[in-house]
């Protein structure tokens, strides 16, 4: 279990107030025009096992004057361990797939199983090739999407990636694979791992370099769910690796903070001094997609015999899903242009809270575990202000 070196409240920390209660409840998400979802990597929300906290680090000051100003959820939690699958709850409320190769496993080849590694889309183009560093996995998740729901709804979508080479790529990682820069990372986009996108070509093409963002808002024509990613040298991730512009002496992790600090500074105010932002309701969220925090769930499908799994597949059991087996607090901040401020929820939120969340504000039915009971949306941070 965690246990923060700190012995700082949230509301301390954030130096707001604790939530009040609201008539609200999980079903009374308002109706939203514009989502803006924007992921940073790798770094818990407070102190903790001698790591440096997003909230208490001071390299970070634009993120901790957001979280101060407008609303933090300081019990939000990533769903499981490493990226990839984290990406993958918040758009398709799990993080099950087929591995299509299954180098290596004890599994056959097409088995359905938990992802717990950032490999390969099934779709994707290695560059160069063979690469390097081959993948052990090739993903196709058959699960049903945020995206799908949102075009079936007749909504838009657009997966705004920072470096990605060209819209629409199958390229894995760009420039190269790990032996090169590889800024643009794959496992940081979920979108073309889910089938239901590999299979349609005009939702393939919903996946665009970051610039087109500031277009789009210029324009006033984005869509109604923005996912925005900064490449791996502004998201706090960093590369160890020479041949990146953030690597070598470069990286660390410091220089990743204060980067992916400035980055998301840029983002929020790009989109909040847009025309788009001053037009009925929106709202961003502000999200890491995991920390350092141990996840008590023993699942390994590799195993003989399985661990964690339900009876009779290789699927996660259902510990893997229990709020209390969850101990990765990232922090979520939530931002509006029309509701409550200064607000800090300490209520236990994860990945499937903000896709229950943006379901619920386009109208759209609840896909795969934010479906749960146990799932909450972050409606008391959405609130109008009264």
């Amino acid at each position: 279990m965690r246990r923060y070196l700190v012995g700082l409240t949230a509301a301390a920390v954030v130096g707001a107030p604790s939530v009040a209660v609201h008539a609200q409840t999980s079903e009374s998400v308002p109706l939203l025009d514009h989502v803006f979802v924007i992921v940073l990597e790798n770094h818990n929300a407070f102190t903790s096992f001698g790591s440096a906290g997003i909230l208490d680090n001071p390299k970070a000051p634009h993120i901790q004057a957001l979280a101060k100003q407008y609303n933090f959820a300081s019990d939000y939690n990533g769903v499981w361990h490493p990226s990839l699958p984290n990406y993958l709850a918040m758009i398709a409320g799990d993080w099950v797939g087929t591995d299509v190769i299954a180098t290596g496993h004890t599994y056959p080849a097409g088995s359905t199983v938990g992802i717990s590694d950032d490999d390969s889309p099934s779709i994707a183009t290695d560059y160069p090739s063979p690469p390097a560093n081959a993948s052990s996995h090739r993903w196709r998740v058959k699960l049903p999407s945020l995206a799908g729901q949102l075009v079936a709804a007749g909504k838009d979508w657009r997966a705004y990636l920072q470096n990605i080479p060209a819209s629409g790529t199958t390229l894995a990682n760009w420039p190269g694979d790990s032996n090169t820069a590889k800024i643009y990372a794959v496992k940081h986009n979920p979108f073309p791992y889910v089938a239901e996108i590999q299979d349609d070509p005009a939702q393939f093409a919903r996946q665009v370099p970051i610039e087109q963002l500031f277009n789009d808002l210029g324009a006033n024509t984005v869509p109604a769910f923005s996912y925005v990613v900064p490449d791996q040298c502004r998201d706090m991730h960093g590369l160890s690796n020479v041949l990146a512009p953030c690597g070598g002496v470069n990286d660390t992790d410091d220089n990743d903070v204060s980067r992916g600090d400035d980055e998301t500074f840029w983002l929020v105010n790009g989109i909040t001094g847009s025309p788009v932002w001053k037009e009925g309701r929106n709202a961003i969220f502000v999200v890491f997609d995991e920390g350092n925090g141990p996840l008590t769930c023993n699942y390994n499908p590799d195993a003989k015999p399985p661990v964690d799994v339900i009876p009779g597949t290789l699927l996660p059991g259902p510990d893997c899903y229990k709020p209390n087996n969850f101990n990765d607090e990232v922090g979520m901040i939530v931002i509006t242009n029309y509701g409550v401020r200064g607000q800090v929820d300490p209520r236990f939120y994860s990945h499937y809270s903000l896709l229950k969340t943006v379901e619920a504000a386009f109208g759209l039915p609840f896909l795969g575990h934010a479906a749960d009971p146990t799932t909450h949306t972050l409606a008391p941070l959405l609130a109008p202000a009264y």
